[in-house]
């Protein structure tokens, strides 16, 4: 998010489940003194979702830059995602950035590799093979 290593950052966190089973742990990174902050502070479920929550603060989406990689799980994420130490997981970070260039939000997700397909398109307008 364009910040010293050990700077203040707001971070919400959830694992997230299906059929009661553990999926990925997705954790969300914020600059504490930004428009949202006050909003994103709290334990709250935001409802109308983050789009929306931005939008409201006069944050219209940019651009996104997304990075995927596929790794074995630290001790932490064994245990939270309920795996062993041999199945991979896929780390993707996703930092979203305002329509002035700004970053809004970055998205760590921890996904067990074994239990999700992503499938990857590629946009209508874009003609590079």
């Amino acid at each position: 998010m364009g910040v010293a290593e050990r700077a203040d950052l707001l971070i919400r966190r959830r694992l997230m489940l299906v059929d009661g089973a553990p999926l990925r742990i997705a954790t969300s990174y914020f600059l504490p003194n930004a428009p949202e902050a006050g909003e994103l502070s709290g334990g709250s479920f935001l409802g109308a979702g983050l789009q929306e929550l931005f939008e409201r603060h006069g944050r219209i989406f940019g651009r996104a830059e997304e990075t995927l990689v596929a790794r074995m799980p630290s001790a932490e994420e064994t245990e939270l995602l309920a795996i062993t130490v041999e199945e991979p997981v896929v780390e993707i970070a996703r930092t979203s950035f305002d329509a002035g260039g700004e970053p809004v939000h970055t998205l760590q997700t921890i996904c067990v590799a074994g239990r999700h397909l992503f499938d990857v398109r590629q946009l209508d307008e874009d003609r590079v093979f």
